[in-house]
C-alpha cells in the first residue's frame, strides 16, 4: 500500500505480528526527475536501516531485544515507508517466535515483498552494538569554512570546480538538514563525500549541502540528488556519497551511493 492518506492517520498500536502494516514507496518518480532510469543506474549502493527498539517474545514468553539492521539495495524499485515500518516492527512485540532465525527469516520475507528486491536482515545483540561504539567520518571537515548564506533552498549552482588539478578527497559535514516531505519533520544528518577528479571548491560544496535545509525529500532521494548534482556539475571520475541520518522513532536511515562496488563500513556516528 502507498496511500499517503492512510499513512497520515493516527495509528492504533498493534502488538501481534501484522505484515499488512508495512507499506512501501516507489523510487521511480524522484529518479525520473533526476534523469535516472531503472535499467541504467549511475551508481551502486545500499540503504542501511537500524531499528533500535525492536523486540519480540521467545517461545516461553520471555522478551527478546536486538538492533534490527536492514540492507535495502539501491537497485530495488521500492523503499519501506518509515512510519509504517515502525508500526510493522511494533507488531512483533507480543508475538512468540521459536528461534531468532525465525524472526530474521520473517523480516527478510516481508521486506523483500515490500521493496520488490532481496532484503538482508541482521539481529544484533546489545553487547555487539556496544562493542561497535561511536565512530567518525574520515577526511576533512567542511564545517570549518565561515560561509555566508542567505537562501536555504536546494541550489546545485553552488557547486564549482576550483581547479583542473586532479585530487582524491574525502570530505564531510555535520551541518546537513532536509525535511521529510510527508510530515514536515526535520531530518538532520552527517554527509560524507569521496571523489577522484578535478578539485571541488570546498566552500561552495558546503553552501550546496546547507541549501537543502528547507528541501523536502526522503533521505534516500536526497543522497541520490547530491550524487547526480556533483556528477553533473563537477564531473568527477569516481564518486561516493554517504549520509547517516539522526535517529527518528527509534530508526536511523543511512543511504550510500557510489561508483564503486561493495558496501560501506557500518559506522555509528555521534548523533545516532
Amino acid at each position: 500500500m502507498t496511500d499517503q492518506t492512510i499513512i497520515r492517520k493516527r495509528p492504533s498500536i498493534v502488538t501481534t505480528y501484522t505484515p499488512s502494516l508495512l507499506n512501501s514507496l516507489a523510487r521511480e518518480d524522484q529518479r525520473s526527475s533526476l534523469g535516472i532510469t531503472p535499467d541504467a543506474l549511475p551508481f551502486r549502493g545500499v540503504d542501511v536501516w537500524n531499528a533500535y527498539e525492536f523486540t519480540w517474545l521467545n517461545s516461553r514468553g520471555k522478551p527478546e531485544v536486538g538492533l534490527a539492521r536492514f540492507e535495502i539495495p539501491a537497485s530495488s524499485t521500492h523503499i519501506p515507508e518509515s512510519k509504517s515500518l515502525k508500526l510493522y516492527l511494533g507488531s512483533y512485540a507480543q508475538t512468540r517466535f521459536s528461534h531468532r532465525s525465525e524472526v530474521i527469516s520473517t523480516l527478510e520475507s516481508d521486506l523483500t515483498l515490500a521493496i520488490r528486491a532481496p532484503a538482508s536482515v541482521e539481529l544484533l545483540a546489545p553487547e555487539h552494538v556496544q562493542n561497535e561504539g561511536v565512530g567518525t567520518f574520515g577526511g576533512q571537515s567542511l564545517d570549518v569554512h565561515d560561509i555566508e548564506i542567505e537562501d536555504f533552498f536546494w541550489d546545485p549552482g553552488c557547486l564549482e570546480v576550483e581547479s583542473d588539478v586532479i585530487v582524491r578527497e574525502t570530505l564531510h559535514t555535520h551541518l546537513f538538514r532536509s525535511v521529510c516531505p510527508l510530515t514536515g519533520q526535520p531530518d538532520t544528518a552527517s554527509v560524507m563525500i569521496q571523489y577522484n577528479g578535478r578539485s571541488i571548491n570546498h566552500a561552495g560544496l558546503l553552501r550546496y549541502l546547507v541549501s537543502y535545509r528547507e528541501h523536502a525529500e526522503y533521505s534516500e532521494q536526497v543522497v541520490e540528488r547530491i550524487f547526480v548534482d556533483i556528477l553533473n556539475r563537477c564531473t568527477p571520475d569516481r564518486l561516493t556519497v554517504q549520509a547517516r541520518y539522526n535517529r527518528r522513532g527509534g530508526i536511523d536511515i543511512n543511504p550510500y551511493r557510489s561508483h564503486d562496488d561493495g558496501y560501506p563500513q557500518e559506522i555509528r556516528l555521534w548523533r545516532q
